[in-house]
């Protein structure tokens, strides 16, 4: 299936935003601990990051002619099942972070967020590289 305008928008705004937090690293916890602007620029470009993985999982569903998924971790377990990912479970952590920046957002430890951009950072480029390579 080809992607649409849409979905390649997407795909490179999460590979250049990650690219963005890249060119920051490294960065431990009490440096982002000490900076407010820096702690939710972190935050917000993670989640926005992690929203377009959602809104692409979601986009080729409905491309492929298929039910829109019950929640955000569903559509990626979707897209397994269609073969455009290779294990969703490597994206379930990702869905749950967005949950936390979304809904408890008063509470995010900046050792996770020092976490993520560390370990995690190659979660999105793993995701845009999957999908790119189902055109």
């Amino acid at each position: 299936m080809k992607h649409n305008g849409v979905i390649q928008r997407k795909l490179e705004l999460i590979a250049d935003r990650a690219a963005k937090l890249r060119s920051r690293l490294p960065l431990d916890a009490a440096q982002i601990a000490s900076d407010y602007f820096l702690k939710s620029a972190i935050e917000r470009t993670l989640q926005v990051c992690i929203e377009a993985v959602v809104d692409v999982a979601n986009r080729l569903l409905c491309l492929a002619d298929q039910p829109a998924a019950s929640d955000s971790y569903a559509a990626l377990v979707r897209l397994q099942d269609l073969g455009f990912i290779k294990d969703a479970s490597r994206y379930r952590d990702m869905v749950r972070f967005r949950n936390l920046v979304v809904h408890r957002y008063e509470d995010i430890d900046p050792a996770v967020l020092a976490h993520v951009l560390a370990d995690h950072l190659v979660d999105l480029d793993q995701f845009v590289q999957e999908v790119q390579a189902h055109a």
